[in-house]
């Protein structure tokens, strides 16, 4: 029974560690197809993550390789929303338990993309949430919250996305 147990466990754990990867290859090539109107940093490109996630460790293995737009990547992790500063992306973890008012207020037209995985928070004003559809990855884009956020999606990533209205 303990062998069972372990083994289900293990395989949690890969899937969960599949599941993050691909999130954060979603996220690292989304900056390849939003246009930030304003730049929050000059120098460098920055990804925060709000809430406790397994997503860490795929995107520091990420930034330790790539750029964007010539800029080195830095992650930034923050504890409340009131610790949130200007960056070009924000995470939200489905582990976040802090009100989704109180972080879009706190990154309102700020040029921030606002990334989440949590059912409805596109609705609720997410540019882009992570859904399971068919047991696969895929992403809702919510063109009303990225206009509001000063940023321009391709059309190329929007034919990929579902699009909430």
């Amino acid at each position: 029974m303990t062998f069972f147990i372990t083994c289900s466990f293990t395989g949690l754990l890969q899937e969960q560690a599949k599941e993050y990867n691909l999130k954060a290859a979603f996220i690292y090539n989304f900056t390849k197809y939003i246009e930030w109107n304003e730049p929050a940093n000059e120098n460098e490109f920055i990804i925060g993550i709000i809430g406790e996630s397994s997503i860490n460790d795929p995107l520091a293995e990420i930034v330790k390789t790539e750029t964007v737009d010539n800029k080195k990547i830095t992650i930034r992790h923050f504890t409340k929303p009131a610790d949130i500063s200007l960056c070009h992306i924000l995470f939200i973890s489905r582990n976040c338990n802090f009100p989704l008012e109180d972080i879009l207020g706190k990154t309102s037209g700020k040029g921030t993309l606002i990334i989440s995985e949590k059912n409805g928070y596109a609705e609720q004003g997410t540019a882009i949430n992570f859904v399971t559809v068919k047991q696969k990855l895929k992403f809702e884009a919510n063109v009303k919250a990225l206009n509001a956020a000063g940023l321009t999606a391709s059309s190329q990533l929007l034919k990929l996305a579902i699009i909430i209205k």
